[in-house]
């Protein structure tokens, strides 16, 4: 059972808080505890400041209870540059809502164990423009195969948008499935 102590020469109103959740900024999302608060500044456990007279623009306190939802405890210790080590506590997340990962369907468990899978090739086909052979012949010994070979490449390749392969790859995939299941 805590007590609370009361002084008369404290003139501001402190507030305690384990946890704390970015309201604003870069870090919105990210929940920190405080390692030390200063007049000027305020120091977190998890590496980082902020102005104490932003505190309440910037960040709001977390009830014990919601910010055990917002925290990955992970052994290790701080990660005070933010590389994204196994050392990170902080969770990005959205609003208020935590971010949960994705599950893992029972289906996909099972074609995961699946030992005897069937290794076809799939195939993409698009559509593009190329010169002629006579013309790629006469560039060749004009200005040389490897320079015409890298050029041809590159004009090929600008023919074709990310959406055109992603596409054509879910068609060619959907195919796939259709020919090697229908019937069953």
């Amino acid at each position: 059972m805590q007590e609370e102590i009361k002084t008369d020469d404290i003139s501001t109103d402190v507030v305690k808080s384990e946890h704390w959740q970015w309201i604003k900024g870069d870090e919105t999302g990210n929940v920190v505890t405080f390692k030390e608060e200063g007049p000027i500044w305020i120091d977190f456990n998890e590496g980082g400041r902020i102005a104490t007279e932003l505190r309440d623009e910037f960040l709001q306190p977390l009830d014990k209870d919601i910010a055990g939802e917002f925290i990955q405890t992970q052994v290790g210790g701080i990660d005070p540059l933010n590389t994204g080590g196994a050392s990170q506590t902080a969770i990005k997340v959205s609003g208020d809502i935590p971010i949960t990962p994705k599950e893992t369907s029972p289906i996909r468990i099972l074609f995961n164990k699946q030992k005897k899978n069937g290794n076809v090739k799939l195939l993409l086909e698009f559509p593009v423009n190329i010169p002629t052979k006579a013309v790629y012949e006469l560039m060749s010994t004009s200005f040389g195969s490897t320079e015409v070979n890298e050029e041809l490449h590159d004009f090929i390749s600008d023919q074709l948008s990310k959406d055109e392969i992603t596409d054509c790859l879910f068609d060619s995939i959907k195919s796939l499935i259709e020919s090697k299941y229908k019937g069953e």
